[in-house]
């Protein structure tokens, strides 16, 4: 029987938002996405890199969305100065959920998407006690 093959990780993340421009604008001014030229219409822009990801404009009218209260996702991004990326969004009106700390992840804070999806941004891939100490 043939083995199916998997990836261990997301090939690609779809973002369900209720106005397809408006969340572009936001992850591309404020998170640095690059936009993929495939033109997919209207209702839909996908970005490169890895994972690969997008925005769509599936829900329905007068469905509502998501909010930082209730929303299980939360995106994480990595960014080489978080408080930096937090000094300029706060500037610009971004909802701030969470003010810049120091934790595992580096400098880290969390802010809402324009759908009020959670963005953590965070500096270290590694926490800063990895790897372990040998006992």
């Amino acid at each position: 029987m043939a083995r199916t093959a998997v990836t261990p990780s997301p090939g690609f993340i779809s973002i369900q938002v209720s106005n397809v421009d408006r969340s572009a604008e936001f992850y591309e001014q404020h998170l640095g996405a690059v936009r993929d030229t495939f033109d997919f219409g209207p209702d839909a822009v996908a970005y490169v890199g890895w994972p690969t990801f997008g925005l769509n404009a599936a829900r329905r009218p007068g469905q509502s969305g998501p909010s930082p209260e209730t929303t299980t996702i939360q995106l994480w991004w990595r960014a080489s100065d978080a408080q930096a990326l937090f000094d300029k969004v706060k500037a610009a009106g971004v909802r701030i959920l969470a003010e810049p700390f120091d934790g595992p992840f580096g400098r880290t804070f969390t802010m809402a998407d324009p759908d009020g999806y959670r963005i953590t941004v965070y500096e270290k891939d590694q926490p800063l006690f990895w790897p372990p100490k040998a006992r």
